[in-house]
């Protein structure tokens, strides 16, 4: 929590009549106060690991595609367990692809010989050359995959192309016909993301081909960069309250198509194989509250630091910096997440100032502390007698906003910011 969050939460309380009694100037001629700032609260909360008061998150069990599932579901299939995907036969084009889909592309495969060329009249030799594939999949949506093959037999190929989320053990296959010795084709794969019979995370990529009535396989093999599966947003699954601001990148938050894939497949891997947003949220709090390290600076007191910011630090912070990964790694996943001040009073009238997060999960506004590693639990600050636990939610943020200070370096006044007082929530007190 920083000391420019202390006046914008002292001038809401005053502006909602909520009963506040005057903080205690902590600061002095070492620790200046901002332009423009005079309220103070006498000192941070600090770090603690609170992790025995968190609402127990019960672990969902993982469903496995089978054949008849897949019934219900138009196009998809289950993949034989024996089916290979072998790696080492792509590699991820940097300079075309986008953060919206990479550009892979595939080795030549090794032709036949010439004692086998009445074989490969027979099953020609088809495999592809590259493609664009989409790696951010959002559940129960499709994520168009495309792929441009190569017939290098000397006959005519039909057959099909299958996408394949190995993991999950099913995919979708897309026709092709009289593909013509030595020419290319491109095809369109709809693969169906099947939220229910998956989960969120990292997803290895795969795809192989077969030719022929008998669907013989020419070529199989695992995508050099993996696919990342997140929550669905849409109004009969996780929705914001408030129109994608609780979803929003911003200067503060960066992810999925502004440099951010670093980003997401950090998130992705720390919540791997999570299955309800309230389990994945829970271990993204868990996991910031492990990753981080608290480190008091001038800068970090002063200023809000944006994600890229802290991992190139990194990681480290205080309690702001905390909240800001834990937003951006669920948001990240698809779990509306908005960023909130707190501050209190302990039984003598000292104060204490925080940030802390809120995950929006089943139609609530769900706490969460990366800081002191508690979650689901908005009563844990007045566990210790505290009193009058005020908020204030701060969004939007934009470098340009408050313009004495110098945009694009990563570090935000809270000037750069909306504020919305939120006054003394009855969840917290």
């Amino acid at each position: 929590m920083k000391p420019e969050k202390r006046w914008t939460l002292l001038l809401a309380a005053l502006m909602l009549g909520v009963v506040f009694v005057p903080l205690v100037s902590a600061m002095n001629d070492t620790n200046p106060t901002p332009p423009g700032w005079v309220g103070q609260f006498d000192e941070w909360a600090g770090q603690k690991d609170m992790s025995a008061y968190s609402v127990i998150v019960p672990t969902v069990p993982v469903k496995k595609m089978d054949a008849e599932t897949a019934k219900a579901y138009p196009g998809v299939e289950v993949i034989s367990p024996d089916m290979k995907f072998p790696t080492g036969n792509n590699h991820v084009d940097v300079e075309k692809s986008s953060m919206k889909a990479a550009k892979i592309i595939f080795d030549k495969p090794g032709l036949k010989t010439d004692t086998t060329t009445k074989a490969a009249a027979v099953v020609p030799t088809v495999a592809p050359e590259y493609g664009y594939f989409n790696w951010y999949w959002t559940q129960d949506e499709i994520a168009t995959q495309t792929v441009v093959i190569h017939n290098y037999g000397s006959t005519s190929a039909s057959g099909l192309v299958y996408f394949v989320s190995i993991e999950d053990g099913f995919g979708t296959p897309a026709a092709y016909s009289n593909l013509a010795p030595g020419a290319n084709m491109t095809v369109s794969i709809p693969f169906m993301v099947v939220g229910s019979q998956s989960t969120v995370g990292i997803k290895p990529m795969g795809f192989f081909i077969t030719v022929g009535p008998d669907n013989t396989v020419t070529w199989s093999g695992q995508l050099e960069l993996n696919g990342i599966e997140k929550y669905n947003n849409d109004a009969s699954h996780l929705p914001d309250p408030d129109g994608g601001d609780n979803l929003e990148t911003s200067d503060l938050y960066h992810f999925p198509f502004s440099e951010g894939y670093a980003i997401i497949s950090e998130a992705a891997t720390a919540a791997d194989n999570t299955n309800s947003p309230f389990e994945t949220a829970n271990t993204l709090n868990t996991y910031v509250h492990d990753l981080m390290s608290y480190t008091k600076t001038e800068t970090n007191e002063l200023y809000a630091a944006s994600d890229l910011y802290i991992i190139n630090q990194g990681y480290e912070g205080v309690c702001d910096e905390y909240s800001t990964m834990d937003i951006t790694f669920s948001r990240s996943l698809g779990i509306p997440s908005r960023f909130l001040g707190i501050t209190w009073r302990n039984e003598t009238g000292y104060s204490y100032g925080h940030a802390i997060l809120e995950n929006r999960i089943a139609g609530a506004w769900i706490h969460s502390d990366p800081t002191w590693n508690v979650f689901n639990n908005a009563q844990v600050y007045k566990m210790g007698n505290n009193t009058h636990m005020n908020l204030i939610k701060y969004t939007d943020a934009d470098d340009n906003r408050y313009t004495a200070d110098p945009a694009g370096d990563g570090l935000l006044r809270y000037e750069d910011m909306i504020a919305e007082p939120f006054g003394e929530l009855p969840g917290y007190n």
